[in-house]
């Protein structure tokens, strides 16, 4: 619509600089690009910056978008200098526009998560952020689902996290992490569902370290 566009990567401190170079490099094809973490004020600078010199004009007025939980409320926080935007993990926090004046010579709008192409299984919505892994249905049939992603991406987040070697059985994955964890049941047996609730959270957290290339999708 005639708007001035920056694309910001944030919690770019989950992924090794290389891979944020190389998506820094692959994004800047469409628009400005760069990568911060706004939790740890990593690269906050140059977004400032940067959202000065492309502006068309100052003072300016800038709509924040984005998919669900990629920190676009810590964000706000940041250019503010103060708690203005609330933040949670819980995909769907943000509830309608919030206008937040963070800076003489900018204001910020905050918005709800948006995702493009919404899939209809419930699994691949908690897996994707579209729904909270608290309240996404069966957090068994999701935590499957992530494993089995996890698996046919080749990446090794599960085995860096939770020890376990074998990923060919997602179920089996979680019996591990429930005895890892402690999460019994009467007799011993492994609490599974408490297990695929914390690999969820984790998942959600950013404590499971998976990220995929441009052009590896």
């Amino acid at each position: 619509m005639g708007k001035v566009l920056l694309i910001v990567i944030n919690k770019s401190d989950l992924v090794p600089m290389n891979v944020m170079l190389r998506w820094k490099r692959y994004l800047e094809r469409d628009a400005p690009t760069i990568f911060i973490s706004a939790k740890h004020r990593l690269g906050t600078r140059m977004l400032t910056r940067t959202i000065k010199r492309i502006a068309p004009r100052i003072p300016v007025t800038v709509l924040v978008v984005g998919y669900p939980n990629v920190g676009k409320s810590t964000i706000i926080n940041y250019l503010s200098g103060r708690y203005a935007a609330p933040t949670s993990p819980v995909p769907g926090w943000t509830r309608g526009e919030k206008i937040v004046k963070a800076r003489p010579w900018l204001t910020v709008i905050d918005t709800p998560g948006v995702i493009p192409g919404e899939s209809r299984d419930p699994a691949a919505k908690v897996v994707r952020g579209e729904e909270s892994h608290v309240s996404g249905g069966d957090p068994v049939v999701s935590a499957v689902a992530l494993i089995r992603r996890l698996r046919e991406a080749g990446s090794t987040a599960l085995s860096d996290r939770y020890g376990v070697e074998d990923l060919s059985d997602p179920m089996a994955v979680l019996e591990a992490v429930a005895r890892r964890r402690g999460f019994l049941l009467k007799g011993g047996r492994p609490n599974i569902n408490e297990a695929a609730k914390a690999v969820l959270k984790d998942w959600v957290d950013g404590k499971i370290g998976y990220y995929t290339l441009p052009g590896v999708m």
